[in-house]
């Protein structure tokens, strides 16, 4: 796996002439060594000692299931994760003082900022509070709408609640006044929905045993033209590029597509999907039914493969950001046993 700053992760490492671990965050990375935040403070393994890294998910804040007791910060910051823009920077104090001294080592922390020029989304189009920037709030606004406009991009923040109600979270209360009195516009919710992997795949650990009858499973690690055109984004489209690159964004991306055998053997694609997996967490993203072959299961079954394919690897929990008015999206997640564990808005400038 590729050790970098702010995944959490356990490391089995040489010590004298035995071994021990470090459980926490990275923290900074070198050619030589890594630094871990524990409970106990920062361990500093040299690499050439490192026999076993594993990355873990996020600590949970209180006791339940898995995919129930994780904070809403960091469900925010393993959806994010999942797609990334290129242009992506972390807005806090240390790095602007690093940056003044003409360093280029940044921590990973504070303020996300995304953006992606040549796409409308807004989610790679958006500041993302996660933690304190080391700046009051108004200068980190101030910040934000500077970076964006140096872009020549309307200034948008994501901002979410602590829980399904639409109670801010404590990493953005302070901000949504200074939104409010600043004349930013709130999007409609989106509501992020978590779950248990194994039991939303109904036990399947492959993605060819969560498919209906009629139907097969295609697994793959590009995304195809048709997806991209399926998503909105035919091949003459201005964004096509761009949202291609976006659906590709992330370490550990596939595609799953469910097609339909036809009795002269041809075949047609009835629903796909987007998997990645960040921080041992599945994130399902853009799925798509063909509208002619909606209600049939088709979604349900594309869906319950990609979580199969998780649940194969060990991954215990799943996520999903679902507009709060597709209500045929938010029935199938929670068909499949998944909650709603926060909202989010997008507020723009």
């Amino acid at each position: 796996m590729q050790l970098r700053p702010g995944i959490r992760v356990v490391l089995r490492y040489r010590d004298g002439d035995g071994a021990t671990d470090a459980l926490g965050t990275i923290e900074d990375v070198t050619e030589d060594t890594v630094t871990v935040g524990t409970k106990r403070g920062a361990a500093i393994v040299r690499r050439d000692a490192i026999l076993l890294a594993h990355e873990v998910p996020p600590a949970p804040v209180r006791t339940g299931p898995p995919h129930e007791v994780v904070s809403a910060v960091d469900l925010r910051r393993i959806s994010a994760a999942a797609w990334l823009p290129p242009q992506s920077t972390w807005l806090h104090s240390d790095n602007v003082r690093a940056e003044a001294a003409g360093a280029t080592d940044f921590v990973q922390a504070g303020w996300l900022l995304r953006a992606e020029r040549e796409s409308s989304s807004e989610r790679a189009n958006s500041a993302l509070p996660l933690d304190d920037p080391g700046m009051p709030v108004a200068q980190a606004l101030d910040a934000v709408e500077t970076w964006y406009l140096a872009r020549e991009a309307r200034p948008a923040v994501q901002i979410f609640s602590t829980d399904p109600s639409a109670t801010l979270d404590p990493a953005c209360a302070e901000l949504g006044p200074l939104l409010r009195e600043r004349g930013y516009e709130p999007s409609p919710p989106t509501l992020l929905l978590t779950g248990a992997t194994r039991e939303a795949a109904a036990g399947a650990t492959r993605a060819a045993d969560a498919a209906l009858p009629g139907l097969t499973i295609e697994v793959t690690d590009a995304p195809t033209a048709d997806y991209v055109a399926a998503l909105g984004y035919p091949a003459d489209h201005p964004e096509h590029a761009a949202h291609a690159r976006l659906l590709a964004s992330g370490e550990q991306v596939q595609f799953l597509t469910a097609w339909a055998r036809h009795p002269d053997g041809s075949r047609s694609p009835v629903a796909a999907c987007r998997l990645a997996e960040v921080s041992r967490w599945a994130v399902v993203t853009n799925l798509v039914t063909q509208p002619a072959l909606r209600r049939r299961g088709a979604g349900r079954a594309i869906v319950r493969a990609a979580l199969a394919t998780a649940a194969g690897r060990g991954v215990r929990s799943f996520l999903a950001d679902v507009e709060a008015d597709n209500a045929a999206s938010v029935a199938l997640f929670e068909s499949l046993g998944a909650r709603v564990a926060q909202r989010s808005w997008y507020a723009r400038g």
